[in-house]
């Protein structure tokens, strides 16, 4: 399923600029909905179509056809729509589909035609004539039409009305007498498109030739004496007002029998396809022009370019959710209201990739992107207006002060205050900071600005840049979130671990005590509870004000994911939760029962792509990442836009009862049709019943309930769990029921049922078991008398079989003697063998010195005690200069003579702590714990000149070596590799200053 937004703009003045974008369908990419300019009424933009969530599915989504001819909803709620290969039928989680077969009895697969009748029955007609009735689980064939179907109508008096593609208009009688509409009732035309039912009788018939009414068998052709053009009527339509609305190639008409027909809007002159009535708004399918929307209001557009496969509009239909349906020639389209919406680039935004969303005070939202900050009003995005270039590059965090002072955290390019009355200031390494790259801002109630960076944290009061690192008592340097609470504390999160700043003084929590966490990227504090919350890489932490206890809710709990970046509450005691995955939402309440040990899971509602948001990808290690706004909405930044929800209008979703079906029943693994009661045979193990709430909003929220009549006392709670598996039940008469609801909403009236039995084996039939008593009381009789002669027989045996068995263990004993002698002198020489082969598997064959695999063992180690206890450690990697000649000009016994004497050399001049390994080639590596810069570099530079003097002359005469050497110290990286990478960085600089030279590498960015 794709997913997409439909943007409109509104310009002043009388007319309405209609925009609206996607993506193209065959590649995923680009635009679906592409710019359309019409002089329209203007509407407004709480009714705006801008507001309406667009989403699609193809054939990649289990359509099996992307065109869309037909759709209808059915009265057991289901969505069935007709396509050339079938019909498929949606339960808003999976299509089922329906084609040619025996079971269906369709000619062919080809459907265009569906209808929907008030007795839940399914009518569908398509090619080669084809007419099927479908009800109760059953394919009904009807016989054939003679030629392609495209419409099909059952009127208020049961009489079926068939029109077709080129056998002209047909009417079956409820007693199954069908009659053609023939010349001689003034209908002379062959090609049919459409049918629409008036009052009292009349039926509305849309032909190649125009519009015809049939009325008591009269036929009346309207002409363009009548208002209508000549050509072909693609569809009709019937308002409240009895007024018929007609699709033609020219545009959109309306009109009655008497008055005649006009255009309706004088900009709907484009060929209209498929009309669809609700209330007072008339929604309008075209064939090159997209979609159109007309009430009281005005008039709207979702265009598309022409040549966009989704161009033409075949079907549009309104499911009881209130959301539209649109079959194309591209695939099928819905429009709907959706719990998130999404602020993108196609309203302004400089880019999608959302780091820091800032409600301020005028309503407005600014959102710190990739590509500079933008300010929000009206879902309508703007560059912030400030001259400043600093706003245009990538932001990471962003804050307001008491006096109304903006400031802007950047990636690159450090820290940019905005005063009310425009003046900036700019601030960077050169002014104090750590780094230029600010990920946290906290505006202090003593005027003082915490500046979190990703090398340290900074404190700006009173004009002086104040510094804090790990040497002032920082867990670490990696400043990600800052927070006051209301009893004056500086909360600080890092990548390893929190702390907080009071009185001067820093204290850290030993957070890695609740289920691991490290990292610390948001924090809330509810004052009227005195609880301070953390989201954190192990999920939510509580921090108790008062005792200073920790508590968390994590996997253990039923969090679906370990890593969670924001904390928002809302006006309805609700937390959010941002994720790499999705938003997650559920009660405050619920959270303290589970912290309380009076819940052990913890209920929640997962949001994601199908809600609404481009991108379930919520950001984190920016700030703030999510916030809430003075209109109680609750905005999220995104890697697909800024995205908002208003937790009030989610109650909206969950008043609509989605009716429940009993889709599928497998008796051990057997699929049989779900229609009841059902007479299991004896011995049945598993029964697995699959059944669907056919709600289409939010399909994957729907909640269910399950009772087996005859088993259950009670509701069984089975979550979203859309089946039920029910094994070893006794034989018996059971009926099966569910129901369904959303979230918070009202469960099902109705419930689903099956009724099934399961009969009894013969042995679980009443008088079986005293038979068996009596039979089984004489078989123990004669059993015991069997048993008492074989015993006897038994006792002779065995000791017959016990002398000989003594026998024969003396022997063997004598041999596993003689045999173990041998294996305990095979094994002291296997013992052997395997210390060589272990010795040789750590140690270079030529030099003995440790090799690759050794040397990145003891590098991991040193690195984390390093790390762990702050000490110093460096690495030098050592390279033979031009050592390929050496082989070249003498031999590679000379080169490997040349090898075994510099390893000799360094392993002299080295330590017993320190770590000598020949790393590859003509490469050594040199690992030195313990050990800082200065002492490292005249140690280098020792091994540098002695091995430039070593004596080859026995080997060759004018042979000189000297060597390259890379050093990296441990404090420039967090990582062993970066290490690595950082001393192969300062050996490629020895090389490339003319080698026979020691150099080291200070590294740049923090990694």
């Amino acid at each position: 399923m794709m997913i997409f937004r439909s943007d409109f703009f509104v310009t002043p003045g009388p007319h309405l600029l209609v925009r609206a974008l996607g993506r193209t369908l065959g590649a995923l990419l680009g635009t679906l909905c592409c710019l359309l300019s019409l002089p329209l009424v203007a509407v407004p933009q709480s009714d705006s179509l801008q507001h309406f969530f667009l989403e699609q599915w193809t054939t990649r989504d289990g359509l099996p056809h992307n065109t869309i001819n037909s759709i209808v909803q059915t009265d057991d709620g289901y969505l069935w729509f007709a396509t050339w290969e079938g019909i498929a039928r949606y339960n808003g989680r999976s299509f089922t589909l329906f084609d040619r077969s025996a079971s269906t009895g369709l000619p062919d697969s080809g459907i265009f035609a569906l209808y929907a009748a008030s007795d839940n029955t399914l009518i569908a007609g398509g090619s080669r004539g084809g007419l099927v009735r479908y009800q109760q689980n059953q394919w009904t064939p009807l016989p054939l039409a003679g030629a392609l179907v495209r419409a099909v109508l059952q009127d208020q008096q049961q009489r079926l009305w068939i029109a077709t593609e080129s056998a002209g208009l047909w009417r079956q009688e409820p007693d199954g007498q069908r009659y053609r509409i023939s010349g001689s009732s003034g209908l002379n035309y062959e090609a049919m498109y459409s049918l629409a039912e008036g009052q009292q009788g009349r039926v509305w018939v849309g032909s190649a030739e125009g519009l015809f009414l049939v009325r008591d068998n009269h036929v009346r052709h309207f002409l363009t004496a009548d208002g209508l053009p000549a050509g072909p009527a693609f569809s009709i339509a019937l308002n409240a007002q009895e007024q018929t609305i007609v699709a033609t190639e020219q545009g959109v008409f309306i009109g009655d029998e008497r008055q005649g027909f006009q255009l309706l809007h004088p900009e709907l002159t484009m060929a209209a396809s498929a009309l669809l009535v609700e209330g007072d708004t008339l929604w309008i399918g075209t064939l090159s022009d997209g979609l159109f929307r007309y009430n009281p209001a005005g008039l709207e557009a979702l265009g598309t370019d022409s040549n966009k496969p989704a161009n033409r509009i075949l079907a549009l239909r309104k499911d009881n959710e209130g959301s539209l349906w649109v079959g194309t020639n591209g695939g099928l389209f819905r429009l709907r209201n959706a719990p998130f919406t999404s602020i993108t680039t196609q309203h302004g935004l400089a880019d999608n990739f959302v780091r820091a969303v800032l409600p301020l005070a005028d309503g407005s939202v600014l959102a710190g992107t990739s590509r500079g900050v933008a300010q929000i009003r009206n879902q309508l995005a703007e560059p912030f207006d400030h001259p400043e270039p600093f706003l245009r590059e990538s932001i990471l965090s962003m804050a307001e002060d008491q006096d109304g002072q903006l400031w802007f955290g950047s990636y690159a390019y450090g820290l940019l205050t905005i005063a009310p009355d425009g003046s900036s200031r700019l601030f960077d390494r050169n002014d104090g900071l750590w780094t230029n790259e600010v990920r946290s801002i906290l505006p202090a109630a003593d005027g003082s600005v915490w500046i979190g960076t990703s090398r340290g944290l900074n404190r700006w009061q009173q004009g002086r840049m104040e510094r804090l690192d790990t040497e002032s008592g920082l867990p670490g340097n990696y400043i990600m979130a800052l927070y006051q609470s209301s009893d004056g504390r500086i909360w600080i999160g890092t990548g390893t671990g929190v702390a907080y700043w009071q009185d001067g003084d820093i204290h850290t929590l030993n957070l890695y005590s609740q289920d691991g966490a490290e990292f610390a990227f948001g924090f809330l504090e509810l004052p009227q509870q005195k609880f301070l919350w953390m989201a954190t890489d192990r999920g939510l932490v509580r921090y108790d004000l008062n005792t200073g206890t920790l508590a968390n809710i994590g996997r253990s709990a039923g969090l679906p994911f370990d890593k969670y970046f924001q904390i928002v509450a809302d006006r309805q005691n609700n937390l959010w939760l941002t994720s790499n995955r999705g938003i997650l939402q559920f009660s405050l309440q619920d959270a303290l029962a589970v912290l309380n040990n009076q819940k052990s899971i913890l209920p929640f509602e997962h949001f994601s792509e199908g809600d609404g948001m481009l991108s379930a990808q919520a950001n984190g290690g920016s700030n703030p990442a999510a916030a809430l706004h003075p209109d109680g909405s609750v905005w999220v930044a995104t890697a697909g836009g800024a995205v908002f929800s208003h937790p009030e209008r989610l109650s909206s979703f969950s008043a609509f009862i989605p009716p429940v079906v009993i889709e599928q029943i497998r008796v051990d693994g057997e699929l049989q049709q779900p229609i009841g009661p059902l007479q299991l045979a004896a011995g049945t193990q598993r029964i697995e019943l699959y059944y669907a709430g056919l709600g289409f909003v939010l399909p994957q929220h729907i909640q269910y309930r399950t009772r087996l009549i005859g088993f259950d006392s009670d509701w069984v709670e089975r979550g979203q769990q859309p089946y039920a598996e029910l094994t070893n039940l006794a034989p018996g008469n059971y009926t099966f029921e569910v129901i369904a609801a959303y979230p918070g909403g009202a469960w099902s009236e109705q419930a689903a049922a099956l009724t099934f039995s399961i009969a009894p084996h013969l042995w679980q039939r009443p008088g079986f078991w005293l038979l068996m008593l009596a039979l089984l009381s004489l078989a123990l009789l004669l059993l015991f008398r069997m048993r008492l002669r074989r015993l006897e027989l038994a006792a002779l045996e065995l000791k017959r079989q016990v002398a000989e068995k003594t026998a024969q263990l003396q022997l063997k004993a004598d041999h596993l003697e003689q045999t173990n002698t041998e294996k305990s002198g095979l094994l002291e020489q296997l013992r052997l063998q395997s210390e060589a082969f272990a010795k040789q598997a750590r140690q270079d064959p030529l030099t003995g010195l440790a090799n690759r695999r050794v040397f990145d063992e003891v590098l991991l180690q040193e690195f984390n005690r390093a790390k762990r206890h702050q000490h110093p450690l460096c690495l030098a990697l050592i390279d033979i200069d031009f050592f390929k000649q050496v082989n070249d000009r003498w031999s590679h016994s000379v080169g490997d003579e040349v090898l075994i004497r510099v390893g000799r050399s360094l392993q002299q001049q080295c330590r017993n702590t320190d770590t000598v390994s020949r790393w590859g080639g003509e490469e050594f590596a040199l690992l030195l714990p313990e050990t800082g810069l200065p002492e490292v570099l005249q140690l280098c530079e020792r091994l540098r000149s002695q091995i430039s003097q070593l004596d080859f002359s026995d080997i060759a005469s004018d042979l000189r070596i000297t060597v390259s050497i890379g050093v990296a110290e441990c404090q420039d990286s967090t990582r062993a590799d970066r290490l690595l990478g950082l001393a192969d960085k300062a050996l490629y600089q020895a090389k490339a200053k003319g080698r026979n030279q020691v150099c080291v590498s200070h590294a740049q960015n923090r990694t």
